[in-house]
């Protein structure tokens, strides 16, 4: 792909951006940065020599470009895109740019939940085998970044959203893995049809020697064109999938035998993350990666910030922070994974899905729901006959009204199932906000407790 004098479009002045100027600007291209923002946030972009339009998506400007390409998340629909699109200007995103100039082996994760954890565990297993892996893709760093320096790296392995391979057409991992698929994005795709057909394009190119690790349950699913070779997991015990629970230990078919793992030798041991581990075993396997590197990696791997973590105990209620769970199947897991006796905080920017099938979990589990931001009356009126709900406007009220309502031995569950855009820059700044609010909870209860000792 000869990009030298190419008029090309860069939409989204984000980190992404960023790499993607600094990338073309070396290809020789002529570049404009369009973002629909006022102004980039830094002086990145005035210090390099692209051109700069901001504040909306003019029709013609993308009109006037010879490619484009998209930051993640930058929507398809925007109208100017698809003027360009029946324009017949290719119009592609980062992955797919950075993709066709790299010549590393790639190993890609995509799904619904559990992609961040499972990439993250693949990528210190193959850094722990010596094989010099670089790790991004839709978390940390671009892979654009890559094409900057390609010799410092053996493999690539890629956290994939579907909005990165909706504009991704001849992306071509070596190995994947698509770890569920349910309704997310909403807001985003205009279909759950559409979202599931952008999962599923992770292996569109995927040949007969090429790996796809797959949820089992998502075997009946499968597009009749995947044609690559399927190495499944599961959580029940069943052997004729390639990795299983088994008698409380991780199993993984070797061909000569089982490799296996005790649960109890794992830091975490709520069942979405033994299925992350599961899944992050085999896709390591499948790169050639020695057993014993992969279950010392596994034993010693720790689950990332935000995810069902206990973030505090105050006077015997106990907090879990799953501000990743950002949409209803996330969920439905942080609820399975807790005994009961939950005060449940939800809310936030709605990206769609059923809330219904969360109603016999919140029966059964939870004795209040504080519903706090954006979507809260939704909430509200979801649960209303299934357990009391309270409304309030902010997480922290929320956390503050939940302390009132639990009682010695119960569990406050931050587990949003929406996005944080409403009042937070990200999940991580909104469960960082959740944690300090327990943490402010916690210092008055101590003060408290020194002034009646008085």
């Amino acid at each position: 792909m000869d990009l030298k004098r190419l008029k090309v479009l860069v939409v989204g002045a984000g980190k992404t951006g960023r790499a993607l100027v600094t990338f073309l600007v070396r290809q020789g291209a002529r570049v404009t940065v369009n973002d629909r923002k006022h102004a980039a946030a830094n002086g990145f972009f005035s210090d390099a020599p692209v051109k700069t339009v901001w504040g909306g998506h003019p029709e013609e400007l993308f009109l006037s470009m010879d490619l484009i390409v998209l930051s993640p998340g930058v929507p398809l629909q925007i109208p100017a895109v698809q003027k360009a699109i029946e324009k017949g200007i290719p119009v592609i995103g980062e992955l797919e740019l950075a993709s066709r100039f790299l010549s590393l082996p790639i190993i890609a994760v995509t799904g619904t939940n559990g992609k961040t954890t499972t990439t993250t565990v693949t990528g210190e297993i193959l850094k722990n085998a010596g094989l010099r892996p670089f790790v991004g893709g839709n978390i940390g760093r671009p892979l654009i970044e890559a094409c900057l320096n390609p010799q410092a790296y053996r493999w690539a392995v890629l956290e994939v959203s579907s909005f990165q391979l909706a504009t991704a057409p001849h992306f071509h991992p070596k190995i994947a893995a698509i770890l569920n698929i349910e309704p997310d994005h909403l807001d985003w795709h205009p279909t759950l049809e559409d979202y599931t057909r952008a999962k599923w394009g992770i292996a569109r190119n995927m040949m007969a020697e090429d790996s796809l690790v797959l949820y089992a349950p998502l075997l009946s699913r499968r597009p009749t064109d995947v044609s690559c070779e399927l190495k499944t997991f599961t959580e029940a015990d069943d052997e004729t999938h390639t990795a299983f629970i088994r008698g409380g230990e991780l199993h993984w078919k070797m061909g000569e035998g089982d490799l296996s793992l005790p649960i109890r030798d794992l830091r975490v041991r709520h069942l979405p993350f033994l299925l992350d581990m599961l899944a992050g075993g085999l896709l390591a396997l499948a790169a050639g990666v020695p057993g014993e590197v992969v279950l010392e990696t596994l034993s010693t791997f720790e689950s990332l910030p935000h995810r069902i973590e206990p973030v505090g105990d105050v006077n015997g209620v106990r907090f879990v922070n799953d501000s990743k769970a950002t949409n209803v199947d996330a969920v439905l897991w942080a609820l399975k994974s807790q005994p009961g006796n939950l005060i449940w905080l939800a809310g936030g920017l709605w990206k769609g899905g059923d809330l219904e099938v969360l109603s016999s979990l919140v029966a059964e589990k939870v004795k209040a729901l504080v519903a706090f931001g954006e979507s809260g009356e939704m909430f509200q009126e979801a649960f209303r006959a299934v357990t009391r709900v309270y409304r309030v406007p902010t997480l922290e009220e929320a956390v503050a009204a939940a302390y009132r309502l639990a009682d010695s031995g119960d569990t406050v569950l931050l587990s949003p199932a929406c996005a944080s855009f409403d009042q937070f820059e990200n999940y991580k700044e909104r469960g960082r906000a959740f944690a300090s609010a327990v943490k402010a909870l916690s210092m008055a209860s101590r003060r408290e407790s020194h002034v009646s000792a008085q």
